[in-house]
Parts: structure tokens; C-alpha cells; sequence
């Protein structure tokens, strides 16, 4: 039985020969407005997470920029209400790679901000795997902020389990990755964190420009509805939903309805949200045939436990 991403690949291996040549980018400093402070007082750390591992990573920056002495609000990026980026002297902006670039909704998002000329900020992203064009992804997030305004001061990934769920989350990609994020993982976000503080104190900022890779030439193909095709089955099992409502909170379109047992697939971004987040392994998502099982359930049967950093037992955001 093939694997989703050996189908995505097997789909997709015509169009991205194609889409190369659009791959090809380079770094490069531009010209930006001042910088609106050269000493923030205070910052807005924003994130958008599937399986918490994005959010930690941006409890942590919060954690690190507060203990600087900066006023710091760590927020879900859905529930932040964007009239009130202009009240922030630095924004930092974090988001899962998806399907090789910056999620739909994040970057949709980004798009309907308000201008925030002269902000310094940052971007991360976190991905489970070495292969995810998250150089690319962050860069994404960048440009669009750019777009307002913004003046980009930083830029890092941080890589963490891989949380893609296939039938038996073996993969050796899923192997490798299981214990992370670890404390070198927290050692890059802390660096990240200081770096960017540093840049703006200088006046600095950072190059923004796209690697050459063949997944910068992947993004730009069908791959969201080729994954729903191939997803034969998705609804919810009445008799194991506890009607907690985890699913609707973290479908990015609001496209699930537990009560009902449905799932609009027209709305759905196939971002396996509800299934891996859902703690009664209640949504039922069959690929090809296969019914997988969310993050929750395989982090249960491998007893794997996730490393939280240390600065989270005092650290109050």
C-alpha cells in the first residue's frame, strides 16, 4: 500500500520538472523604511499550530523576549484580532510548513493585515521533517509582512516529531525525528530570540529571498486536492466524540461539524488538524482505504513523552 506522500510524489513529479525554473531565487538586502524603534518595548508573538509544537515554540520566544524586559502577548493568530498590530514595536510570526509552504489560512491572514510600517519583524516555522522547504516557507511569511510594511529582522525553522499522520507512523523520516524537539532545538529558539532583539538595537536587517529547491516548485501544484481525493472516508464516530469541540477549534475553515458527523470537503484544507488533535481518537479519516489515527493516539502507543522547555515552570505570558 503506498504511503500519501509516495502517491503526492508519484502525482507531482511531471508538474515540479516544470515549475523549476520558478524555484530559482536569491538572497538579497533591499531597501526597507525605518526601523520604528530601535528599543521595543513591546512584542507580539503570534502562531498558528496544529499539534502544539509551533505554539511552544513561540511560548518560548515570548519567554525569552520577556525576560529581556519586554512586554510580550503570545497569541493564537486566529483569535487575534488584527486592528491591534499597531500597538506592537515587534512582531514574530510562526506557522507550520504545509504541503511545502506557508499554510492557506496563514497566508490569508497575512494578506488582510492592516499596514504596520517601519515594525520590525521575525518569522519561524516549525517542520518534521529535513526535506519540508521551510527556508522557503518562512520567507513566505516574511514578504507578505513586508508587503504592510514590516521590517524583516529574522527568520529560522525548527525542526520537531514529524506529526503527518500515516497508517503506521513509521516512516524513517517518523523514526528520526521522535526525539525532538530536544534541548538543542530550545538552544536555536533561544538564539533566535536574542538575535533578533540584537539586529534591531544594530538597525540591522536580514535577506529575504527564496532557495533554489525543487519543493519551491511543488507548492505551486494541486497538492491539497490531491490528498483529498485520496481521502475515501472523513466524519466523526458519534460513539467516541466526547463533544469537546478540539476539532472545530483547530479546522483553520471551520469545515467540520461533530454534531452532525460531517466534514464540508470543498472547505476542508486536508490539514489533518481534527485528527490529530481530536483526544478521543473520534475523527475517522480513512486514505486509500487505510484509517489512520491522529498525533495524540501515536504519541499514546509509543510512549513518547515531549520535552518542554525549562523556562516554562516560571515563565508566566
Amino acid at each position: 500500500m503506498e504511503t500519501r506522500r509516495s502517491f503526492i510524489k508519484k502525482g507531482v513529479i511531471i508538474g515540479a520538472a516544470v515549475c523549476l525554473p520558478a524555484a530559482i531565487g536569491r538572497e538579497s538586502l533591499a531597501s526597507y523604511p525605518d526601523l520604528k524603534t530601535r528599543h521595543p518595548k513591546k512584542a507580539l508573538v503570534l502562531w498558528y499550530s496544529q499539534t502544539g509544537q509551533t505554539s511552544r515554540y513561540a511560548r518560548l520566544i515570548g519567554c525569552i523576549l520577556k525576560d529581556r524586559g519586554l512586554a510580550v502577548d503570545v497569541r493564537d493568530m486566529q483569535e487575534f484580532d488584527k486592528n491591534g498590530l499597531a500597538n506592537y514595536d515587534l512582531i514574530v510570526v510562526g506557522t507550520p510548513t504545509f504541503y511545502y509552504d506557508t499554510p492557506d489560512n496563514v497566508r490569508d491572514w497575512l494578506q488582510a493585515i492592516p499596514l504596520i510600517p517601519g515594525t520590525p519583524v521575525a518569522a519561524f516555522v516549525s517542520f518534521g521533517g529535513p526535506e519540508g522547504n521551510q527556508h522557503n516557507a518562512a520567507t513566505h511569511i516574511l514578504k507578505l509582512l513586508i508587503e504592510k510594511g514590516g521590517v524583516p529582522v529574522g527568520r529560522d525553522a525548527f525542526r520537531n516529531i514529524p506529526s503527518y499522520p500515516t497508517p503506521k507512523w513509521n516512516t524513517a523520516n517518523q523514526i528520526s525525528g521522535q526525539h525532538l524537539p530536544n534541548a538543542a532545538t530550545y538552544d536555536q529558539v533561544r538564539r533566535f530570540a536574542a538575535d533578533v532583539l540584537e539586529r534591531i538595537t544594530r538597525g540591522q536587517t536580514i535577506a529575504v529571498g527564496y532557495e533554489i529547491a525543487l519543493r519551491e516548485g511543488l507548492r505551486v501544484l494541486p497538492l491539497i486536492w490531491l490528498n483529498k481525493k485520496a481521502i475515501s472516508k472523513h466524519t466523526v464516530d458519534a460513539g467516541k466524540c466526547i463533544g469537546c469541540q478540539t476539532c472545530v477549534k483547530k479546522c483553520p475553515t471551520k469545515a467540520i461539524n461533530p454534531s452532525r458527523q460531517t466534514v464540508d470537503r470543498d472547505k476542508c484544507l486536508a490539514c489533518f488538524g481534527c485528527l490529530n488533535n481530536c483526544p478521543a481518537d473520534a475523527v475517522v479519516m480513512e486514505y486509500r482505504g487505510e484509517r489512520l489515527y491522529g498525533f495524540p493516539e501515536y504519541l499514546r502507543r509509543n510512549k513518547i513523552v515531549i520535552l518542554e522547555p525549562p523556562e516554562f515552570k516560571a515563565c508566566k505570558l
